[in-house]
């Protein structure tokens, strides 16, 4: 696999969306010419998106095309192998074909068709739409489902099987169904949903679910059980290569687990780092914090912004009886959260100001000019997850489940159901024939797995569904690489950036005052905060529509003599 999964990591997809905001300082933060908008005029060459050179997605999906046509156009003359391996090989091939062509097009948009081993001189190769593009990337994603294996051996854990075929098939139509992919060449305006794409993409998730239900030998299920089950998922022992939520996933262990976890997740005040070692790259945001629900009197779950939430800004009961999930994924002032220190002594989150971890972010050399969004992410770690719990055996302190990134898991399949029936039919509550579940019967399964209550009569409705299934689905995706793909699908930059300061922090007060000691809340002693919604005055998100689109990098413009460059670059 290449760095075309997402963003690479100095490159984090998450700290140029809603969900997080970074906590490295202007003059450091790789995120920043990005989140202003100058996508084009990077001069650094390594670890890019978009630029002038390096290894920008278009090049690294190039490699990954050019390798799989030449095995497709060689297969034959490979001697001595069976059908089974040879089936397995071409399943791969096409699979990969387009998987990176996809990495392309869900960036770029419409791409040249590259299905051979070009030569030089192979120069004259006429855009498609993203239309054009996707039909002919679904010949090798329908192949890859007839010759890909239901599943492969502990040892070969990751490779795509049929499942992730068929996954892969489900994303790749919805995407391709989405308001942002009916445009052509030239344009880049709100349009409609397709909404042929959207049944096909709605009947391709049904026959992924029910594919896995009926292969036990396909060794992946929707994790019922337990909130420690639901944890599972996101944290695996060190042994372990699968989860049986993943349907496609890069089974890589980092060369340096430690300088990838710390770097993404690990704050200052749980490191033995100094400087850039010591400052992650991702705070979440007070804005994606609004994304969960809350309990209400009547014991359902609504939205904060509705009255029976009970929420009231900047009470500390505002943040209890919230959506499970918001407790899996977030640290909170006070929590008990593993040992500091040579002592081993119990360790309490000191997010209010005043607290340990506050303080220990702006005395932090490169945050310092940053802003403290009042939040940690606690999705992909634990509370052993620091230096002090394992007595400085820093690497397997830090190891990460052995899993790079998970690209789709089956839950996504429920997500995907639910939107692409809704905007086919525009109904939340009815089936077409031939299809077994209602677009709000797929987004309760999702909300039921974690104890959450099915969204209520008035969040189905048709003029409501559309933000549940959209609240859910980054509630449950969050800080997994999705959410910045879904902005541009669905063209919303308007709605969640609407200034170029959008983000927004929580500052947390203490009542027993700034030195309380924690361990009061963890014993259930008198210890309670509240808490205050600012703006976030350096993180800038300054898209327009031309940002929608990423631009061809220039080299890659002047190679091929029919790349149209995307419209306002």
């Amino acid at each position: 696999m290449t760095n075309v999964d997402g963003m690479t990591r100095d490159m984090n997809p998450m700290a140029i969306t809603d969900e997080v905001a970074s906590s490295i300082n202007t003059e450091n933060a790789v995120t920043e010419w990005f989140n202003t908008g100058n996508w084009y005029t990077a001069t650094r060459n390594e670890r890019f998106e978009v630029g002038v050179n390096g290894n920008t997605p278009i090049r690294k999906s190039y490699q990954g095309i050019r390798i799989a046509n030449r095995v497709l156009a060689n297969i034959d003359k490979v001697g001595n192998i069976t059908d089974e391996q040879r089936n397995q090989i071409l399943g791969q091939a096409h699979f990969y074909r387009a998987w990176f062509y996809y990495q392309l097009i869900t960036r770029y948009g419409g791409m040249p068709i590259l299905d051979k081993v070009y030569n030089g001189g192979d120069d004259d190769i006429p855009r498609q739409t993203y239309r054009g593009s996707h039909d002919w990337m679904m010949n090798d994603i329908e192949a890859a489902i007839s010759f890909l294996p239901d599943y492969w051996d502990d040892k070969n854990y990751s490779r795509p099987d049929k499942a992730a075929a068929m996954g892969f098939k489900t994303q790749a139509l919805l995407y391709a169904a989405s308001p942002l992919m009916q445009n052509d060449l030239n344009s880049t305006v709100q349009k409609p949903y397709d909404k042929d794409l959207c049944l096909q993409a709605a009947k391709a998730a049904q026959e992924c679910l029910e594919f896995i239900k009926n292969n036990p030998n396909a060794d992946r299920r929707f994790t019922q059980g337990t909130m420690d089950d639901y944890r599972g998922i996101f944290i695996l022992p060190t042994t372990t290569f699968c989860h049986e939520e993943y349907l496609w996933w890069d089974r890589r262990v980092q060369e340096n687990q430690a300088n990838t976890v710390r770097k993404y997740w690990i704050w200052a005040d749980l490191d033995t780092f100094t400087g850039q070692d010591a400052a992650c790259f991702g705070m979440p945001t007070a804005n994606i914090v609004e994304y969960y629900e809350r309990k209400g009197a009547d014991g359902n779950y609504y939205p904060i912004t509705d009255p029976k939430s009970g929420y009231v800004e900047g009470e500390w009961e505002s943040m209890q009886n919230r959506d499970p999930r918001f407790y899996n994924n977030l640290l909170l002032p006070g929590e008990k959260w593993g040992v500091k220190g040579n002592n081993q002594a119990d360790y309490y989150v000191g997010s209010w100001v005043g607290g340990a971890g506050y303080r220990n972010f702006y005395n932090n050399s490169l945050s310092r000019q940053r802003e403290f969004t009042g939040f940690m992410c606690k999705k992909w770690i634990w509370p052993e997850c620091n230096p002090w719990a394992i007595k400085g055996n820093t690497n397997q302190g830090y190891e990460v489940q052995r899993i790079k990134t998970v690209y789709i898991r089956v839950t996504e399949m429920y997500l995907d159901y639910a939107e692409a029936l809704f905007e086919a039919t525009g109904n939340a509550n009815t089936k077409p024939e031939g299809y077994t579940m209602t677009p709000a019967e797929a987004i309760n399964i999702v909300r039921a797995r974690v104890g959450v209550t099915p969204l209520t009569a008035e969040y189905t409705a048709a003029d409501k569904f559309r933000e549940s299934y959209r609240r859910e689905r980054t509630v449950e995706l969050m800080f997994e690489n999705h959410r910045w793909n879904d902005i541009r699908r669905w063209m919303i930059f308007d709605e969640v950036f609407p200034t170029t300061n959008p983000i927004r922090n929580i500052v947390w007060t203490c009542d027993q005052g700034e030195n309380a000691n924690p361990a009061n809340y963890n014993e259930g002693k008198d210890m309670t905060f509240h808490y205050t919604v600012t703006d976030n005055n350096v993180e800038v998100r300054n898209y327009t529509t031309k940002h929608y689109w990423y631009p061809f990098p220039g080299a890659e413009v002047g190679s091929l003599s029919n790349l149209q460059q995307n419209p306002g670059w």
